[in-house]
């Protein structure tokens, strides 16, 4: 009799331990842990240290020429921050070898966590042919897939989401129109690539959660070489800033 009742006590006491672990809180199992802070800064005063650290350089322009992103071997301006010097990366038309073909030659960031809200700030500009403008573009775009994969001549490859794109008109920058408001051109001439260091800001988006991928800088020209478009660019002084 006393084993029975024992028995039934401790049957009871079963079914309550399981009861309360039931009604355990285990809400934190649903949130996702903290993404680390992801922000960086990148001065690119040697393209061989930004490789290192996890830059990559890719042309897959139509036809591929024979520059690619790197520290100009002549310094045709100063940076905007950093070392002396060429300490910036830069791209020109001889990044296709057509007469007229399409410049897509990527800089292509590190493999990073990304986050709607994240913010891509840097500072770039264009380089004229004495006052001659060959018109210069470049877009940011956004890989959610974590690849390589930039494409060929017009298409971004795994680079699907555009986060900003500067000149896409193909506006020509003058300098006698630049300073002077009342040209019928001045509107077009403000919003060609600029010919002196300027700041611009890139958000990302378009992601459904925290998203291990990659950002770019994509010289893209149509129409471009020795008989077209496109002089040369360079950016400098990138600074991804994370939530967190």
């Amino acid at each position: 009799m006393r084993k029975n009742t024992f028995l039934r006590f401790l049957l009871a006491s079963l079914c309550t331990l399981v009861l309360l672990q039931s009604c355990k809180d285990d809400s934190y199992l649903l949130t996702p842990p903290p993404v680390p802070d992801q922000s960086f800064e990148e001065e690119f005063d040697t393209a061989q240290s930004a490789y290192d650290r996890g830059w990559r350089w890719i042309n897959r322009s139509d036809v591929i020429g024979r520059r690619n992103w790197q520290n100009p071997a002549t310094i045709p301006f100063a940076p905007y921050s950093g070392v002396t010097g060429n300490g910036y990366i830069y791209a020109d038309y001889l990044s296709t070898a057509s007469g007229a073909g399409v410049i897509s030659n990527w800089a292509v960031s590190p493999s990073l966590i990304m986050q709607n809200g994240d913010k891509i700030v840097f500072y770039t500009r264009s380089q004229l042919d004495g006052n001659t403008d060959w018109v210069n573009r470049m877009q940011v775009r956004m890989n959610k897939y974590n690849t390589l994969n930039c494409g060929d001549g017009v298409e971004p490859g795994d680079f699907t989401i555009p986060l900003l794109d500067i000149n896409p008109f193909y506006y020509e920058f003058l300098l006698n129109v630049f300073n002077n408001p009342a040209s019928p051109q001045y509107a077009q001439v403000r919003q060609a690539y600029p010919h002196v260091w300027t700041r611009y800001e890139a958000t990302v988006h378009g992601l459904n959660e925290p998203t291990r991928g990659r950002f770019a800088f994509r010289y893209f020209v149509e129409g471009a070489g020795n008989n077209g478009r496109a002089m040369a660019i360079a950016v400098d002084n990138v600074v991804y800033i994370g939530k967190h």
